[in-house]
């Protein structure tokens, strides 16, 4: 059941800038980076949602692993029947999917410092998985090196529970048990990004056109440079409708803002996609950025890489958590995530596969068909799958056909001519 207990606890600097999303990690141009507004630089929030949206289509499996007698391997069994099964795959709470939930939790783990759900445990079982909002939770170990989290609640109380009351789920940490944010790690990329983005939006908003100086040989009463001021501004400024400025006296005009090509603007900017990417181990095809010396096949490679390197350690983690603060450690239960789909090749090459599964070349078969039709999302044939038709053969090799009964001599021709003498 949910409980809590109040207790007074001190927490660091960091711990704070998690909690409250005002308070964010300083970059050196001086801004302040927070979850929230680290979402706006739109890289970090494709980064993230790659992420998350990948391991929230896979569909979640409870397998138990069962050993039939005389077997030195275990057959797994998808137990859709368990209770851990209807928990993380249909319904984790009253008001979220199992999609919803899982996208949610993975999408905060990899921003911040992780990601916490707090378990409605009724009689041993998890019935619910309570997701705590980013900011409003910390992590600490305690003398006896057991974790306690902090859940700070909205009536302005909060609440302290171990590990085994809540779903914990963290990217990579130092200590052990708190994450690196990777808004954290990343803020002098997505300070720079923001200020680029700033920049840009302030010259459009200008109208593009730049701020400058004008200069005259001659001095000019304050009233006379208020009036040139206002004039210059209603007709060159944000709003004017510019034209050709004539100047006379030795004036020139100065432009105090560089140019796209000055500051080399879409270069950076380029620059600080990839430097994001890296940040949170995405390939930059993933976050949009084209390569002009990607092409079809290396994209393909790319989109497996990026299952295998970029989602395959957070399947891991989602995996070996469940299996923790759901299952218990149950060593006969365990949680899968089926990423096959993601990684199944075009169809040239899944008949290839497959037909060599099924024993083509005279190797022995490891699939049957209907197994084969199963990865493809087929239903079984069960008996009628020797009804199917088995492909064409030569007749000569087939077994039932009459065999020609008229034999010929070596070097003979069928019609009982002689190659010699052709």
């Amino acid at each position: 059941m949910l409980k809590w207990f109040r207790k007074a606890q001190s927490i660091s600097l960091d711990q704070l800038a998690g909690m409250m999303q005002w308070v964010g990690f300083q970059a050196s141009g001086g801004r302040n980076v927070t979850l929230r507004n680290a979402v706006d630089v739109t890289a970090v929030f494709c980064a993230a949602r790659i992420i998350a949206e990948g391991l929230a289509q896979m569909p979640v499996r409870l397998i138990e692993e069962r050993f039939s007698e005389g077997a030195t391997t275990p057959a797994l069994v998808v137990r859709r029947d368990h209770w851990a099964h209807r928990l993380l795959a249909v319904k984790p709470n009253g008001w979220q999917t199992s999609y919803e939930f899982r996208e949610g939790m993975i999408f905060n783990a990899v921003l911040g410092a992780g990601a916490i759900a707090i378990k409605n445990v009724v009689r041993g079982e998890v019935r619910e998985l309570l997701p705590v909002p980013a900011g409003s939770w910390t992590v600490e170990q305690l003398p006896d090196w057991s974790l306690q989290v902090r859940v700070n609640f909205a009536d302005k109380t909060h609440g302290n529970f171990s590990l085994a009351e809540v779903f914990y789920l963290h990217g990579p940490s130092l200590d052990g048990f708190t994450a690196l944010p990777a808004v954290k790690q990343a803020r002098q990329a997505i300070g720079l990004s923001q200020a680029l983005e700033e920049q840009q939006a302030l010259m459009a908003g200008n109208g593009g056109k730049p701020s400058g100086i004008l200069s005259m040989s001659k001095s000019l009463s304050p009233e006379a440079r208020e009036k040139l001021r206002t004039t210059w501004e209603t007709k060159f400024g944000p709003g004017g409708k510019g034209g050709i400025a004539i100047l006379d006296t030795d004036a020139t005009f100065t432009s105090m803002t560089m140019t796209s090509v000055d500051a080399q603007y879409i270069e950076t900017r380029r620059f600080q996609i990839e430097e994001i990417a890296r940040a949170f181990r995405v390939m930059p095809i993933m976050l949009m950025q084209s390569d002009k010396a990607a092409t079809f096949a290396s994209a393909e490679q790319m989109f497996r890489n990026h299952v295998i390197h970029t989602l395959g350690p957070w399947i891991a983690r989602f995996e070996r958590t469940a299996h923790r603060d759901v299952l218990g450690l149950d060593p006969e239960l365990k949680f899968d995530l089926d990423e096959r789909n993601l990684l199944r090749g075009d169809f040239k090459a899944q008949g290839e596969y497959f037909a060599k599964a099924l024993g083509a070349g005279g190797a022995p078969a490891w699939m049957s068909q209907d197994e084969v039709r199963a990865e493809v999302g087929l239903n079984p044939m069960g008996g009628k799958a020797a009804e199917l038709p088995q492909g064409m053969m030569p007749a000569s090799a087939n077994p039932e056909d009459p065999k020609d009964d008229t034999e010929t001599e070596p070097g003979a021709t069928p019609e009982g001519g002689n190659d010699a003498e052709l």
